[in-house]
């Protein structure tokens, strides 16, 4: 190609040597001639789209989001098992809690002292019982209907004779516990007892070696007895 050509067409295509006097013509000679021909450019461009797929190129903000759902789903099942193992906690410790509570202590029936007031008890409320079971048999009820009848009718009264008792118990251990005499006696029990003593063998030997301690208090006794007694002479 001479140099007058190349003044004349100065708009070359980029493809081939062909070149044009008006770039309008260079424009368009691409687009008709070499339309078949795609550039490498496009090519390695269009080669990279073909072969990514489109779902490994997800925007990053939809990658958070579906992060933050299964975080989320997660912490929902965390809280849905925790709930749950509490829930199981709390209906086992009402379980033990009403077979406690009906279950009776074998100490309890065991224990001399709770026998003895029971016992005492029921004696205090024996006449109570007897009208009750009455009334059951002339009713038109058994025997044994009749007496667990009135055994149901007289038990509140039973357990509040019972309780009685032990609070006057409870009651006098709190005005000894702190009283120097009842302290020795009850270590000196406790030593036998714990020797292998009986204690009802151990009360008949301790009593009697501590009963020299209680002297002021019969003669104080004695005194306010003899100014009764005065004072009734006077009187007369």
């Amino acid at each position: 190609m001479n140099s007058l050509s190349s003044v004349n067409k100065p708009h070359a295509c980029h493809l081939c040597d062909t070149s044009f006097n008006k770039k309008y013509n260079s424009k368009r000679h691409p687009e008709s001639v070499h339309a078949e021909q795609p550039s490498s450019a496009s090519e390695e461009s269009s080669g990279m789209a073909y072969n990514t797929p489109s779902e490994h190129h997800e925007p990053p903000y939809k990658r958070c989001r579906v992060a933050e759902s299964h975080d989320h789903a997660n912490e929902e099942s965390s809280e849905e098992e925790d709930s749950e193992s509490e829930k199981e906690a709390e209906d086992d410790e009402e379980s033990a809690n009403e077979e406690e509570e009906e279950r009776p202590s074998s100490d309890l029936e065991d224990n001399p002292i709770y026998q003895d007031w029971l016992e005492e008890a029921n004696e205090a409320t024996e006449d109570m019982w007897k009208t009750k079971f009455e009334k059951c048999i002339n009713e038109g009820m058994s025997e044994d209907q009749a007496r667990e009848k009135a055994h149901v009718k007289t038990l509140w009264a039973v357990k509040r004779n019972f309780f009685a008792r032990f609070k006057d118990f409870l009651s006098s251990c709190l005005h000894l516990k702190d009283d120097d005499t009842y302290q020795d006696i009850t270590w000196d029990l406790e030593d036998k007892m714990e020797k292998g003593m009986d204690i009802n063998t151990a009360l008949n030997r301790v009593i009697p070696k501590h009963q020299s301690k209680f002297a002021g208090l019969f003669i104080q006794e004695e005194e306010c007895d003899n100014e009764e007694e005065s004072e009734d002479d006077e009187e007369q």
